[in-house]
């Protein structure tokens, strides 16, 4: 039987911002960074064969510089260290202080505005994030423009809920940094014609999912987001 290629993750959450002094995608991304340093010798963190491999796992600042800065460092990482024929998959985590579950975004609007500034003090309103013209002179976007991830994240969300994982789609994730963060991610990462992902995915508060439910979400996620990218894969090649 030919082995599972392995799905390469790269991974970012964020820390605090106004209203959020403890952001839990803070505590996720650093227990998988923890485990990631745990499995580095068998450089594989799931647990039923998926064959998922941590890469990268980053809190960021909240801010738009921050973010626009770690995803250039992140294109440079996937050029430079990953070949046309790998499979790789950026995954975001973001927290919905509203929410009382999980929420997989499965697209992201080419619109900033932010209801508050970022941790740099940045604010903008009703901007598009991609301007629409680009340097060559063509119209790539406009602030209705709206990119979605190749993911199939209906099928992702139908097999965590059969885990027990209180989990949706969502068509909106919000105009502030998660927003901004997710369409800069598909705009710049998601190529056409390679098997290079991005997905976003929102948490909610500890208090309305405890910590050690959501470890466990993370783990599950991972492990089916690394099935559907080796899914597609296998059928891009076929």
């Amino acid at each position: 039987v030919e082995p599972r290629p392995p799905v390469h993750f790269l991974v970012t959450g964020f820390g605090k911002f106004p209203g959020v002094p403890a952001n839990p995608t803070e505590v996720l991304v650093n227990h998988l960074k923890e485990k990631e340093t745990q499995d580095a010798d068998e450089e594989a963190v799931s647990q039923n064969g998926a064959n998922a491999r941590l890469r990268s796992c980053t809190v960021l600042k909240v801010s738009a510089k921050i973010v626009s800065e770690h995803l250039k460092e992140l294109d440079r990482l996937i050029k430079d260290g990953y070949s046309e024929s790998d499979i790789v998959v950026v995954v975001h985590f973001g927290v919905d202080a509203c929410a009382n579950s999980f929420k997989i975004e499965k697209q992201a609007f080419n619109e900033a505005n932010f209801r508050l500034p970022d941790e740099d003090g940045y604010q903008p309103r009703n901007q598009p994030i991609v301007p629409s013209e680009e340097e060559d002179g063509t119209s790539a976007c406009t602030i209705e423009s709206c990119l979605h991830t190749k993911l199939g994240v209906e099928d992702v969300v139908e097999k965590l809920r059969e885990e027990g994982f209180n989990v949706q789609v969502s068509h909106d994730a919000g105009r502030y940094v998660c927003n901004y963060t997710y369409f800069c991610s598909l705009n710049s990462l998601q190529e056409v014609g390679r098997s290079l992902y991005s997905v976003f995915v929102h948490v909610p508060s500890f208090h309305a999912i405890d910590p050690a439910t959501q470890i466990r979400f993370v783990s599950a996620l991972i492990d089916r987001l690394a099935h559907e990218a080796r899914k597609i894969h296998a059928h891009a090649k076929g």
